[in-house]
């Protein structure tokens, strides 16, 4: 009997000793196995990193080889075409310029000067155009300039000071559409609606490009320029750019003027949108490049990740 209880005993000692072992063994090859996935998604990461500097370089390779051929820029041109869907080893890449020009700019309303109202008057136009409140930009103007001078349907410190948290206008230069969710008024669905439409640059440059805005830009640009007479002009453009502002003038219906300023044929400001996924590892970026030096090199402003996915109103509250 006592024999019996030993070989018992020693019989729960081993299958204990050989559990242990396995779990021990287990915990190895999972920890194994977690760092070679760490491993992959560090080379992947590096890999688009690579993928993308080198995107960067075809765009600006492909400025300035276009600033070269001529002093217009527009949709005919192949900056405008992008770069297709390509593939990689273990991924894509793809990339896409937009003229930032072709959009307003939110920062040329900043001041109280001539040039600055007139913007104003120009955003204003597009807020209705698009169907949106056009006091919001008061509300916006309020934002960026240095007084603390409420504007009508505009906001100042003692509006966003009552928030739920409450912060300070921010009396300076925007830096990025996004800083729009801060300005009262400016929701994610108003934000959105906004956004194929206006940028921010880092100057207060208010030079539209006739040749590559919208018709929604153009309408507002242009007093008493109707959207459906835009979208004709804008459809006009297709294999026939418009050569200068003389040019255009003549494409405007009767009776109907050029603004004083704030129109161009040409842009220094170009967006790039760069998509790369290698492995698990996706990334979409975008990048604001300006053309300088007459356009025979080119400056990087900025580059910021972009979410994959919209941010919706709740992410705000």
């Amino acid at each position: 009997m006592h024999r019996r209880a030993q070989r018992g005993i020693a019989l729960v000692t081993a299958v204990l000793i050989v559990a242990i072992a396995v779990a021990v063994a287990a915990q190895i090859s999972f920890a194994h196995q977690l760092w070679f996935r760490q491993m992959e998604n560090v080379q992947d990461r590096g890999a688009t990193d690579w993928l993308r500097r080198g995107a960067l370089h075809w765009a600006s390779v492909a400025l300035i080889e276009d600033a070269t051929k001529g002093k217009i820029d527009h949709l005919g041109e192949p900056w405008a075409l992008g770069l297709p869907t390509l593939p990689v080893e273990g991924g894509s890449i793809s990339a896409s310029i937009v003229d930032a020009q072709s959009r307003l700019n939110l920062n040329s309303v900043w001041g109280n000067d001539l040039s600055s109202l007139a913007n104003l008057q120009v955003l204003r136009r597009l807020l209705e155009v698009l169907k949106l409140d056009p006091t919001l930009a008061n509300a916006l103007a309020d934002w960026i300039d240095s007084d603390s001078e409420a504007r009508a349907g505009g906001a100042e410190d003692i509006d966003y000071l009552v928030l739920s948290p409450p912060y300070r206008a921010a009396n300076r230069l925007l830096a990025s559409v996004d800083e729009l969710r801060l300005v009262r008024g400016f929701d994610a669905e108003t934000t959105a609606a906004l956004l194929p439409f206006v940028t921010v640059l880092p100057v207060v440059t208010s030079n539209i490009n006739v040749n590559t805005a919208p018709p929604e830009v153009l309408a507002a640009l242009v007093p008493g320029l109707e959207l459906a007479a835009a979208s004709a002009i804008a459809d006009g453009r297709d294999g026939h750019p418009i050569a200068d502002l003389p040019d255009f003038q003549k494409r405007l219906p009767q009776g109907v003027g050029m603004p004083k300023n704030g129109a161009s044929v040409s842009s220094d400001y170009f967006l790039v949108t760069l998509d790369t996924s290698i492995g698990r590892h996706q990334r979409r970026s975008e990048a604001l490049l300006a053309r300088t030096n007459g356009g025979k090199s080119t400056n990087l402003v900025w580059e910021r990740a972009q979410a994959l996915i919209a941010p919706t109103d709740d992410q705000f509250e």
